[in-house]
């Protein structure tokens, strides 16, 4: 090989060796924010460890929908807490639909109200007339066209710029198909105004629950609403993104994109999407998405519950019968790109009754912290999914419990396991975990710097041993709880754990 050959030799040796070199990402800056093991976000390797997706625990029937004006077809429910005035309100679509066991009712928009999340009351509002009565929960009969609300998702602004007067916003879609979304506001949440004379925007299909928010992250109202992939009403049921600096002009976007493999798919179509910021990381986006599944006349599907409801409804309709409903999360860090669960997030369950049916187990919009019913139990969250639907006169919203984060964890069993974090820095100078054990079960932290090598005074041997179930407990290592030394550097997060479970971390400032 001559002179020329060997320099071009050895040009390509050096290209394929720097080619094969590793590139470093840009380490993941947590700040002092609060960031879940929701996902595989922030993990780079695990060795006897998994993501494990919890299951809400069912509690109390949260309401009961049996007043004249309500129904089998209650649904689309918004739960909020107003921290100014100290209530939880809840917003729902009240509705008897026709399906051949019972006949149909008008569809207006109503509320409950509660003191902790728990008890609801149906309070006498005087706003709307049904039957000749304004003796009633009623807050919206009509929207600004004359016709009926199809569903209506209020929301506290927390845009800087909102007045007094549209402190709280609300999208609404028209009962009828293709009206578009109305924008609504209102100074306390139960007196509502459309903020405009015709829908603010109508490149969609809307026949699901709508929702809006102002993102913090993002300094711009977001809405997420029903499409489909072959047209109006025809394909699999999708969800699109818009954006607005005002909630009055928007601009569309596109359908929210997942890896392959998840996301809404033909026998598992996304129904609801009820996307909004997490209320303990508003940089993090979670969903609840209902499944809708129809596999058509089966032999399972007349050994379902409550056959003979399902025989009465498929008069009107094959897959009023037929479909069935579950929920599944969804998360998102930028709004645009997310991630599916592992698992199932709520199942319809083993019960003979309410179950079931296609409108099943829609979780409300979205998540709010509440006193635990237990003793001597810290705050939890609550949910609230639809039961009972489609089946007679009334239908029902069941109240859920999960841990403070508790949606997922970095779960290790007895055998003992091990994660690494991707590259991060942080501000804050004490590292705190959302974290529980088995009485044998235990958890040690090592930061390592960006290359993976242990850092002298942070070593998994220093590290003071972590066993019990917190919230907020905070990591030490032979007694030094301060991580300050290592605030704005690039590190790497190494867990060992057994019988453990790891919710979530935040470097914060020192208690």
């Amino acid at each position: 090989m001559n002179s020329m050959g060997k320099l071009i030799a050895g040009i390509l040796t050096g290209l394929l060796l720097f080619l094969a070199q590793p590139v470093s990402a840009e380490p993941i800056d947590l700040g002092s924010h609060r960031e879940l093991f929701i996902d595989g976000y922030l993990i780079d390797e695990m060795v006897n460890v998994q993501i494990l997706v919890h299951q809400p625990e069912p509690q109390e029937i949260a309401v009961q929908c049996d007043a004249p004006w309500e129904g089998n077809g209650c649904g689309y429910y918004t739960v909020l807490y107003d921290a100014r005035e100290s209530v939880y309100r809840m917003y729902y679509h009240a509705w008897q639909i026709p399906t051949g066991i019972e006949p149909g009712g008008p569809l207006s928009i109503a509320y409950f109200e509660s003191k902790d999340g728990i008890v609801w009351v149906r309070p006498s509002l005087g706003l709307c007339e049904f039957n000749g009565s304004k003796e009633n929960n009623i807050i919206l009969d009509k929207m600004g066209d004359g016709s009926g609300c199809h569903d209506f998702s209020p929301f506290i602004d927390e845009n800087p710029a909102a007045t007094p007067e549209a402190r709280y916003k609300a999208t609404g879609a028209g009962a009828k198909t293709g009206k578009g979304v109305w924008a609504y506001q209102s100074p306390d949440g139960i007196h509502w105004t459309p903020m405009a004379d015709a829908p603010v925007f109508s490149n969609g299909a809307f026949d699901s629950q709508n929702v809006s928010f102002w993102s913090p992250m993002e300094q711009q109202y977001v809405l997420y609403y029903r499409t489909f992939s072959e047209g109006e009403f025809q394909g699999t049921r999708l969800v699109n993104r818009a954006v607005s600096k005002d909630y009055i002009h928007w601009t569309e976007e596109s359908t929210i994109a997942f890896p392959e493999g998840e996301g809404p798919r033909p026998l598992a179509q996304f129904y609801v999407n009820q996307i909004k910021p997490y209320l303990r990381a508003p940089h993090l986006y979670v969903g609840f998405c209902a499944r809708y599944v129809d596999h058509g006349l089966t032999e399972s599907t007349k050994l379902l519950p409550e056959w003979d409801l399902r025989e009465k409804r498929m008069t009107v309709s094959e897959r009023y019968g037929t479909a069935v409903t579950d929920s599944v999360y969804i998360t998102s860090r930028d709004g645009k790109n997310f991630r599916q669960s592992n698992d199932v997030f709520l199942r319809p369950g083993l019960r003979t009754r309410h179950n079931w049916s296609y409108g099943d187990n829609y979780i409300a919009w979205h998540v709010v912290e509440t006193q635990s019913t237990r003793d001597d139990t810290p705050k939890e969250l609550s949910l609230y999914a639809t039961e009972s639907y489609f089946t007679g006169r009334d239908s029902r919203l069941r109240r859920y419990t999960l841990r403070i984060d508790g949606f997922a964890s970095v779960h290790a069993k007895l055998q003992e396991g091990e994660f690494t974090t991707k590259p991060i820095t942080f501000s804050g100078n004490e590292l705190s975990l959302n974290v529980a054990t088995s009485a044998a079960g235990m958890v040690k932290v090592e930061i390592c710097d960006s290359e993976g090598t242990p850092i002298p005074g942070f070593t998994r041997d220093e590290c003071d041993l972590i066993y019990g179930d917190a919230l907020d407990r905070r990591v030490s290592w032979k007694g030094n709880r301060s991580v300050a030394a290592l605030s704005g550097k690039p590190v790497v997060l190494r867990f060992l754990m057994c019988e453990a479970d790891i919710y979530s971390l935040a470097f914060e400032q020192g208690i």
